[in-house]
C-alpha cells in the first residue's frame, strides 16, 4: 500500500511517497528533476507513439497507390512505343509485346488521367489491330495470285501467346500482329527481286518457237539478255542446291531452295560467285552473265518452280520493269531472235 504526500501548491515540487509491504513502512523521496525526466520520457513516449499510428493509417497505404500509378505510367509509355512501331513497320520484340498485354483490374475501373489515357491508348490499339488485318488481308491475296497458299508461306513454328488475364484488346492487337509477322517472315522466301538489275526482256514464259529447232516448246522460265559479266542477284532468301554445269541446257547453273516448295535456277551463267549449301540473301549477287549452255548471245535464263513445276516468275516479281517492257513498241515482234536460250523441253502440244 503507498500513500503520496504531497505539498499544497505548484505541479512539480519534491514529493514523498510512502510504501508499506506489509511489514514495514518505507519513504521514498521524488524530487523535482527526476520527476521532470519521467514526465520527459512519458511525453516521448505518447508523441513517438501518435507518429507510429499516423504512418500507419496515411503512409503505408499511400505507397502501394504511388507505385501503382509508376507502373501504370510505364505500362503506358511501354504500349505507346510498341503501338508506334507497327504502325511504321518496325520490328517488335514479341515478348515486350506480349507483357504489355497484361492488365490490370483494378486500372478497369480507376478514373482520372490516367485512365484516360488508356482509354484512348485502347482505341489506338484496337484500330491498328483492325490496320494490320487489312494488311495480311492484301497479303495473302496477292499470295493466292502467285498460288501461295498464306498457311504454306506462313507456317512457321508455334506464336508466342499473351499470359493469361490479358487485356483483351492488346490481346487482340497481340494476335493480328503475330499473324502477320509470321507471314512477312515467309515472303523473304517469295522470289519477288529482280534477278537482273538492268536487262533487255527477250523472252517470256510460256509455250514460243524454239530458236534451235523452230518448232513451238515450252519455255519454262524468262530471258534477259545484257553484257557478259552482268551481276545476277539472289531474287529471296534461300539455300544453294546447286552451283555447277548442267548438261541439260542450262550451261552454268545455280539453283536456289528458298523453302515451302519453291526454287529458283539461273542459267547461261559466265561465272558462279556461290557455293553448294552457302545460304544466301535477297539482293546478293551470286553470278554473273554468261552464254553458256543451249544459248544464242549472253543473257540470263530465270526460272521460279513451286513444288517442282515451273511457273510464270513475272507475278513474283515486285516491280512491273518486266511487264513494262513486253509491252514496249521496242521489243516488237523480233524479240525472240536474240540472246535466247534454256533447257531443251519437249514440244508442246
Amino acid at each position: 500500500m503507498a500513500h503520496a504526500m504531497t505539498a499544497p501548491t505548484g505541479l512539480l515540487r519534491s514529493r514523498d511517497l510512502f510504501v508499506h509491504d506489509g511489514a514495514q513502512l518505507r519513504r521514498i523521496r521524488l524530487s523535482v528533476p527526476v520527476q521532470t525526466l519521467f514526465l520527459a520520457v512519458a511525453l516521448f513516449l505518447v508523441g513517438w507513439s501518435a507518429f507510429a499510428a499516423a504512418r500507419l493509417v496515411t503512409d503505408t497505404p499511400a505507397a502501394p497507390a504511388a507505385r501503382g500509378l509508376e507502373e501504370r505510367a510505364r505500362l503506358i509509355e511501354q504500349r505507346q512505343a510498341l503501338i508506334e512501331a507497327m504502325l511504321v513497320g518496325q520490328p517488335v520484340d514479341p515478348a515486350l509485346l506480349a507483357a504489355a498485354g497484361a492488365g490490370s483490374a483494378a486500372a478497369a475501373h480507376a478514373h482520372g488521367p490516367l485512365a484516360r489515357l488508356e482509354s484512348h491508348q485502347a482505341e489506338q490499339a484496337a484500330l491498328v489491330a483492325k490496320a494490320l488485318d487489312v494488311r495480311y488481308e492484301v497479303t495473302a491475296g496477292e499470295l493466292k495470285k502467285l498460288g501461295l497458299s498464306p498457311a504454306r508461306v506462313g507456317a512457321v513454328g508455334g506464336p508466342l501467346e499473351p499470359a493469361s488475364g490479358a487485356d483483351p484488346t492488346f490481346k487482340a492487337l497481340f494476335k493480328s500482329w503475330k499473324r502477320l509477322d509470321t507471314l512477312q517472315d515467309g515472303v523473304f522466301a517469295v522470289p519477288s527481286d529482280k534477278p537482273v538489275r538492268t536487262a533487255a526482256f527477250t523472252s517470256s514464259y510460256g509455250v514460243r518457237s524454239d530458236p534451235f529447232q523452230g518448232r513451238a516448246a515450252m519455255h519454262a522460265g524468262i530471258d534477259l539478255a545484257g553484257p557478259v559479266g552482268t551481276p545476277i542477284y539472289a531474287t529471296a532468301d534461300g539455300t544453294i542446291t546447286d552451283a555447277s554445269w548442267n548438261n541439260g541446257g542450262y550451261g552454268n547453273l545455280i539453283k536456289i531452295d528458298h523453302g515451302r516448295g519453291i526454287e529458283t535456277r539461273y542459267g547461261h551463267l559466265s561465272a558462279i560467285m556461290v557455293r553448294e549449301g552457302q545460304r544466301v540473301h535477297r539482293g546478293e549477287m551470286i553470278a554473273r552473265m554468261g552464254s553458256t549452255g543451249r544459248s544464242t548471245g549472253s543473257h540470263l535464263h530465270y526460272e521460279v518452280r513451286i513444288d517442282g513445276r515451273a511457273v510464270n516468275p513475272i507475278p513474283f516479281m515486285k516491280s512491273t520493269d518486266y511487264i513494262l517492257a513486253l509491252r514496249s513498241p521496242s521489243t516488237g515482234s523480233s524479240m525472240d531472235q536474240v540472246a535466247l536460250g534454256g533447257p531443251a523441253i519437249n514440244r508442246a502440244k
